[in-house]
């Protein structure tokens, strides 16, 4: 190669870099912005559990209203024996609709539980008895969250406490409860530990399980 190409062919060299040529191959802007939106949404535990709380407020706030709507309205119909009736045979039915609804798993615990369903697991028994404590301690109730461990669902559980005299007539003193009602109780549950309540008493704990990953995909 003379001297004149070799000038020639550096200066060339010398313009493509002075213009910010890259020899690096780019990638087209289409890819780019793909790979931006395919970026993890870094989330911290806090988050996770603000967002499960508020969902699980609003749904056990829903299902009690649910409930006790339809309580009422058969105690309108048919007095406090068409209610005992209602919430025998409709109770689980109706949980389990909302359930379904919001794709979680709900239900009511209780240690003085009236349908052996309703019966608490351990790490809920140790949630009823915290609560139970802060009841004789006179402390403000609220809601639970905590992880299951591996860490992958998450427990989410409120309180539950009568919430008026038309209850009583099911979960009051005997003197309360109706002679229909209490042969409706001791048909349907021979084991009944649901009784002996006052308004406002804990009565038990709604428990709602979410999946972590669709807690996370919801924020």
């Amino acid at each position: 190669m003379s001297a004149f190409s070799k000038l020639s062919f550096a200066l060339i060299i010398m313009v493509v870099w002075s213009c910010g040529f890259s020899t690096e191959k780019r990638r087209p802007k289409q890819i780019e912005d793909t790979q931006e939106l395919r970026e993890v949404k870094k989330v911290s535990e806090a988050d996770i559990i603000n967002k499960t709380t508020k969902l699980g407020d609003s749904i056990s706030q829903l299902a009690g209203s649910v409930f006790m709507g339809k309580i009422s309205e058969k105690y309108a119909e048919g007095g406090y024996k068409a209610a005992a009736e209602f919430c025998s045979i409709n109770a689980y039915p109706l949980t389990d609709s909302l359930a379904n609804e919001y794709k979680v798993f709900l239900k009511r615990v209780s240690n003085k539980n009236r349908n052996p369903a309703n019966a608490p697991t351990e790490l809920e028994n140790q949630v009823l008895e915290a609560y139970e404590y802060s009841v004789e301690q006179g402390d403000k109730l609220g809601a639970n969250v905590q992880f299951i461990r591996p860490g992958d669902t998450i427990l989410y559980n409120k309180p539950i406490r009568i919430p008026s005299e038309l209850c009583l007539n099911c979960h009051g003193s005997p003197s309360q409860i109706s002679e229909e009602v209490q042969s409706i109780l001791k048909e349907e549950y021979p084991n009944d530990k649901a009784t002996g309540y006052k308004v406002g008493d804990l009565r038990g704990m709604w428990s709602l399980k979410f999946l972590k990953k669709e807690i996370v995909q919801g924020l």
